[in-house]
């Protein structure tokens, strides 16, 4: 993890940046199959160039220092949690610039300069075709293909993506996962929602009733509506194991603070300090308190079976698209 650490930089206390880099801008919350189609064309155009695939990213969102025509955005994912996205899907550094009122008040020009600066050996730039910059939003992708013209730098502009009709957006990422929609959410992002982090000790109670659980902080400022879900924790060498997944503020138990509590159902040998990450794949009933903590038992049990059934499901569509194919 300390490798991958070292390939994050701030763009406000770092840099210059003497690399050859091919940069994919923007805020990529979710990283959706979009934003995946803009940095796999960054990574073709670095290789072809001989330069390093990267991305620029903002921290906060915009509408959180803008005032703008809608309420500010939840997000998704914080910067570390995107950036290790990034990493994953093949970005060999993420550049992290803070977004403050100086920054929002600069023209797209001094925008274009800064990027000079901080990356002199900058070969091309890569962005959606709706990308917007500059104060009040002045440049858009004709801009920045007239100031990559300017500079030298070659520039792409990617389409956008569509699903069911509709562009896929980080907005779309947002009201799904707010509906536990994780089918949807799954189909527009390209992946399983996926919270990630180090396992925490706990109170021990799902112990007690027979269901161990690795209990990870979870806080973001969109969140999955509480519950029990069918989910899967993953290993740091990228094995699944499927398990039953309590999101939520844990009632029964006193609990305060979001936290994700994932019992592995076939039992695992990751315990506390092991880096893990945990899928939701499917919302089975809203957080609920029980009175006692046997009611609080039958029902993790009911959880469980439920979880197991939507698995059995999920492995025998595999086997029947398998057969058909």
């Amino acid at each position: 993890m300390s490798k991958r650490a070292k390939r994050i930089e701030s763009m406000d206390s770092g840099g210059p940046f003497a690399g050859r880099y091919a940069l994919a801008i923007g805020m990529f919350d979710g990283f959706h199959r979009g934003h995946k189609r803009v940095l796999e064309k960054c990574v073709s155009l670095a290789k072809r160039l001989g330069a390093k695939p990267a991305i620029l990213t903002f921290d906060p969102h915009p509408s959180a220092v803008v005032k703008m025509p809608y309420p500010p955005a939840e997000m998704l994912f914080d910067p570390r949690s995107r950036a290790r996205m990034f990493l994953d899907a093949g970005a060999e550094s993420v550049f992290v610039k803070k977004f403050d009122k100086k920054f929002a008040s600069s023209s797209a020009r001094k925008f274009a300069e800064g990027l000079s600066k901080k990356f002199p050996k900058l070969c091309a730039i890569v962005t959606g075709e709706n990308f917007l910059f500059g104060r009040n939003a002045e440049g858009d992708a004709k801009t920045m293909r007239e100031i990559c013209g300017e500079t030298g730098w070659k520039y792409a502009a990617v389409p956008r993506v569509k699903s069911g009709g509709r562009r896929i957006s980080s907005t779309r990422l947002r009201e799904a996962l707010k509906r536990g929609d994780m089918p949807l959410y799954k189909r527009l992002a390209g992946r399983p929602y996926e919270a990630a982090g180090k396992v925490e000790s706990g109170r021990r109670i799902g112990r007690k009733l027979g269901f161990p659980t690795l209990n990870l902080p979870w806080n973001p400022a969109c969140k999955p509506p509480y519950g029990a879900y069918a989910g899967e924790v993953v290993d740091v060498g990228g094995k699944a194991f499927p398990a039953v997944v309590g999101y939520g503020t844990a009632p029964s138990a006193g609990g305060e603070k979001p936290l994700i509590e994932a019992h592995v159902l076939g039992g695992t040998k990751l315990k506390t300090g092991s880096q893990i990450g945990v899928r939701l794949l499917k919302f089975l009933r809203p957080q609920a308190k029980f009175p006692t903590l046997e009611d609080l038992e039958r029902q993790i049990a009911a959880d469980a079976r439920e979880a197991k059934k939507f698995f059995r499901g999920m492995r025998a569509r595999a086997k029947t698209k398998k057969w058909t194919q």
